[in-house]
C-alpha cells in the first residue's frame, strides 16, 4: 500500500514464520526470547479507510501520522528538517523527469569520505527539477570525480554545460593533502570552475524551503525524480532530521548521516542557483558559461 507516495507496507522481521490470522494482524515467534508477537495494523479496523486517514492526516504532521496510524517506524527517529514544507504527493514525480539539453545542469557537491553529488536544472518559471543523485561511501575526491564525470555523461550526454556549487570547506587544504578538493576539481582533466555554496545552515535550509513553498500555476516549483533520487526522497521523508540532546531539546543542527550528505549538496545549489541569471536573459547565461561552465566532451564514456 502507498499513502501520499510513501510505502506503508507492514514492517515485519526477517526471521521466523509470519502468518496473518486476519487482515491487518501479523503473528510471529521471536527466536531470541521465545515470545509470540502480534502486530496490529490499521487495516484490521474497517473504519480506517483511505478517506478517513486522509482527513486524520490534515490535523497532524506527516511524520507523526506515519508513526501513530500506519506504524511506519522507518519514517526515522527525530524531527525531519523540512517536516512542514515537504509533501510526497506534491513534490515527487513518480515518472522520469527529462532534462533540457539547452539549459545548464547545476551540480551540488558535498565532500568527505561519504561524498555526494546532486544534479539539478532550473527551468521555466524558476522551477527546480532534482534530476539525479550520486552517493558513495569510503571514497576519496579523485575517485569520486571520476564516478561523477561518468554519471554526468551517461545521464546528460547532450547537456550544453555543467555548473558546480560546492561545500565551502572544499576550498581549504586538508592536513594530509596540500591540495584542496576544489584545486583537484579545477585542474586537468576536469578543469571545473566551482563556486562555494552558502555555509550558514539556517540560510541553506531557508533556500530549500523557498522552493518547496512556491507553486507555479498550481504545480510545484520543486520536483524530485523519485527513481533517480532515492536518498533525497528518504531524506525528505525523515532521514535528514534533527535529534534531541540529553536534556530533551531539539538540537539546532541536523544529524550527520547518509542522508545529510546529498541534502547538504542540494542546499548549496539552492543558495546560489537563483543568482546565476538563467531566468532573466541570454546575456547573464553567456557570461556565466564563459566564467564557470565546461562543455562536455563529444566522445561519451562507456560504462
Amino acid at each position: 500500500m502507498n499513502f501520499e507516495g510513501v510505502d506503508v507496507t507492514p514492517e515485519l522481521p526477517d526471521y521466523g514464520e509470519i502468518i496473518e490470522p486476519m487482515k491487518g494482524i501479523h503473528k510471529w515467534r521471536n527466536p531470541n526470547n521465545g515470545y509470540t508477537v502480534y502486530r496490529l495494523g490499521h487495516e484490521a479496523n474497517p473504519i480506517y479507510t483511505d478517506q478517513f486517514l486522509s482527513e486524520v492526516r490534515k490535523g497532524m504532521s506527516f511524520l507523526d501520522f506515519l508513526r501513530e496510524y500506519l506504524l511506519v517506524w522507518r519514517a526515522f527517529s527525530g524531527k525531519p528538517v523540512y517536516a512542514e514544507d515537504w509533501s510526497p504527493t506534491f513534490h515527487i514525480s513518480t515518472e522520469h523527469i527529462p532534462y533540457n539539453p539547452n539549459l545548464p545542469i547545476v551540480r551540488g557537491w558535498d565532500f568527505g569520505l561519504t561524498p555526494a553529488c546532486v544534479y539539478t536544472q532550473l527551468v521555466e518559471d524558476m522551477r527546480l527539477n532534482i534530476l539525479s543523485e550520486l552517493c558513495e561511501d569510503s571514497m576519496g575526491i579523485e575517485k569520486f570525480l571520476v564516478e561523477a564525470d561518468i554519471h554526468s555523461r551517461r545521464l546528460f550526454p547532450n547537456a550544453v554545460s555543467f555548473f558546480d556549487v560546492v561545500d565551502p570547506p572544499g576550498f581549504y587544504r586538508s592536513d594530509t593533502d596540500e591540495r584542496s578538493c576544489v584545486a583537484i576539481m579545477s585542474n586537468d582533466p576536469y578543469n571545473l570552475r566551482p563556486i562555494p555554496g552558502v555555509q550558514n545552515p539556517v540560510a541553506r535550509r531557508n533556500a530549500v524551503i523557498k522552493f518547496l513553498q512556491r507553486t507555479v500555476k498550481g504545480k510545484p516549483a520543486f520536483f524530485v525524480d523519485k527513481r533517480r533520487c532515492p536518498m533525497i526522497v528518504k531524506g525528505f521523508d525523515g532521514g535528514f532530521h534533527y535529534t534531541r540532546n540529553r536534556g530533551g531539546q531539539w538540537r539546532e543542527m541536523w544529524e550527520k548521516n547518509e542522508y545529510s550528505h546529498p541534502h547538504e549538496a542540494l542546499q548549496y545549489i539552492c543558495t546560489r542557483i537563483t543568482d546565476l541569471g538563467f531566468h532573466r536573459s541570454d546575456e547573464p547565461l553567456v557570461m556565466a558559461q564563459q566564467t564557470y561552465f565546461r562543455k562536455p566532451k563529444s566522445t561519451p564514456v562507456m560504462v
